[in-house]
């Protein structure tokens, strides 16, 4: 069984998150899509 990632917490460095295996996620596409079909109200936590 592969081991999880580890979370980058206080990481701000990419090379870093990505040479060390930090758990990553890539939300550029759901930049895309806000900005494509923004609404009156968009939540982002």
């Amino acid at each position: 069984m592969k081991p999880a990632a580890k979370l980058p917490i206080g990481i701000e460095d990419f090379e870093k998150l990505r040479m060390e295996g930090f758990y990553y996620v890539d939300k550029t596409r759901l930049i895309t899509e806000l900005l494509n079909n923004c609404g009156e109200v968009n939540l982002v936590t």
